[in-house]
């Protein structure tokens, strides 16, 4: 994947160059051009790598030990232990930052009329503005409001839309379906206006913004729509890795930019989610049957008698895991969205088709079920097992939160205290921070 890197310095720094490295005379600083405009979205730093782990900190798939939790934050620990007082405003700002760079880019390429020239170039870079500032919004919405619920969506309270670059209007929440709305207008315009195919995946494709459009659909619990977008993305994309190619014994198996990803992005690291500090569930980690490749190719032996996380497809152990959008997943949500819909047959396909290229070689059985719903529940299973560390896990016990046979409740201890989230609490909404509710008056969560 050498190539890829290189090309991804080239595109960050070549083509920010002519704008991000202007410097005496404020004019140039403004920018006006569709070259402008790309440089700001190809600032990898901002539009990738800024995603929130809030939810990564917080969910169920591992355990800290005591005297590295004692080393933490006040905020990481409060995260971790699932507290009332969870704010995370680097979290928030980092996010709006990418909506500001989203915007700015989209504001330079309204003021432009395109010709027939540039009218390729014209629609690539709005579709790419449009796709990050949807992308954040739907991430902030995961985070800072309430999962979406339709019968209530219309009175529950959202997130700010912010949809221009002027400071002077105020900030204040939508609600949570106008919230969604918008997420959903900003990436079907996308679908439109983006290219089948990227020089790398750090830009959104068309396939990317239907891989965004099942993400939303899934988190809305709109399964029809969610499987719909997810196929939409399989038939442009659908390239799997097989994990029998992969090596086992690598401390980063899976490169940045493999064959796999559609989007590359990751959320923001933290030392608790470093290798050396982040210890498998040991349910989960038990859950990997002996010949399943995701046990060697996702854990490492940490030296504590527990296991790390390494199967990051960002080749890290750092904590700043991959959360982008990639083919498994999308192979798992149209699965789980044929389940829903009663089709056993297409939704083990889908489900066989991916854990074919999981497992060693001349080991692998297809999964069978008995009916719909048993799929349904290796399906989900197998999501949890496949998507592990991406960030994903805390938006699926939202959403499966509002369903009996998938709650589930939360347990923790931390230095002999135990810690318990019920299924459906407030607290897997976050406070927004207080300098934000204190600066514009707007309404705080209920935790």
């Amino acid at each position: 994947m050498k190539h890829l890197t290189i090309l991804l310095i080239l595109i960050t720094f070549t083509s920010c160059k002519k704008f991000l490295d202007k410097k005496n005379d404020k004019a140039l600083a403004v920018p006006s051009t569709l070259q402008d405009a790309q440089a700001l979205l190809d600032n990898y730093t901002i539009p990738n790598t800024f995603y929130s782990s809030a939810g990564a900190q917080s969910d169920d798939d591992y355990y800290l030990d005591d005297a590295f939790f004692n080393t933490m934050s006040v905020e990481n620990q409060n995260n971790y232990t699932w507290q009332k007082e969870a704010y995370n405003p680097t979290h928030w700002n980092l996010l709006y930052n990418i909506v500001y760079y989203a915007n700015n880019a989209l504001e330079t390429v309204n003021k432009i009329k395109p010709v027939s020239y540039n009218q390729t170039e014209y629609n690539s870079v709005k579709g790419q503005a449009l796709f990050f500032r949807s992308y954040a919004l739907w991430h902030i919405a995961q985070y800072w409001s309430v999962p979406y619920n339709k019968a209530t969506a219309s009175a529950d309270l959202g997130i700010p839309l912010r949809l221009s670059t002027d400071p002077n209007i105020p900030s204040k929440r939508s609600s949570v379906e106008q919230t969604y709305e918008q997420i959903i207008a900003d990436l079907k315009e996308a679908a439109a206006l983006l290219p089948v195919n990227v020089p790398i995946t750090s830009r959104p494709s068309k396939a990317a913004a239907f891989g965004a459009l099942a993400r939303t659909f899934l988190t809305m619990r709109e399964y029809d729509m969610a499987g719909r977008y997810a196929d939409s993305c399989l038939q442009l994309y659908n390239t799997l890795i097989n994990y029998n190619t992969i090596s086992q014994t690598s401390a980063t198996p899976f490169p940045a930019f493999n064959s796999e990803v559609i989007l590359q992005t990751q959320f923001s690291g933290y030392a608790m989610l470093t290798a050396t500090n982040w210890k498998a569930d040991s349910f989960l980690y038990k859950s990997y049957d002996a010949n399943d490749l995701r046990r060697a190719l996702f854990f490492m032996p940490n030296g504590t008698g527990s296991y790390g996380f390494k199967g990051s497809y960002n080749a890290i152990t750092s904590g700043s895991n991959f959360n982008g959008i990639a083919v498994d997943e999308m192979y798992l949500i149209r699965a789980e969205c044929n389940a829903r819909a009663g089709k056993k047959d297409a939704a083990l396909n889908d489900l066989n088709t991916l854990l074919f290229t999981r497992w060693r070689s001349n080991t692998w059985s297809a999964v069978t079920a008995t009916d719909a719903d048993d799929a349904l529940k290796k399906i989900l299973t197998e999501r949890r097992k496949e998507l592990v560390g991406r960030g994903l896990r805390w938006l699926d016990l939202r959403r499966l939160n509002k369903e009996a046979q998938f709650q589930k409740t939360l347990i923790r201890k931390a230095n002999g205290t135990t810690y318990t989230l019920l299924p459906d609490d407030n607290r897997y909404t976050f406070y927004i921070p207080q300098s934000v509710i204190d600066f514009t008056g707007m309404p705080q969560n209920s935790r």
